[in-house]
């Protein structure tokens, strides 16, 4: 997917959380533990907390990140009703 902003390609992941709020890229494992450091490792980027919280990540959002503008695409449709 090319980012709405700059139309540089963006980088496909998923949303993730539990006291953090942040994008992890596709082909990265899900931490078991969550820190600073741990989410650097994993090339995560930290976004801001919201409502999210849950253990189970199978029904988040997938994500896509532009880098460049620190935009995030979020799909929620499977979410809404």
């Amino acid at each position: 997917m090319n980012c709405p902003k700059c139309s540089k390609q963006m980088t496909q992941g998923t949303l993730g959380g539990r006291g953090y709020n942040f994008f992890l890229p596709m082909g990265e494992t899900y931490p078991k533990l969550l820190s600073d450091k741990i989410l650097k490792k994993k090339n995560a980027t930290l976004l801001p907390s919201d409502i999210y919280g849950g253990w189970d990540i199978s029904d988040w959002p997938a994500a896509f990140w532009c880098s460049e503008c620190k935009m995030l695409v979020a799909d929620y449709s499977h979410l809404m009703k």
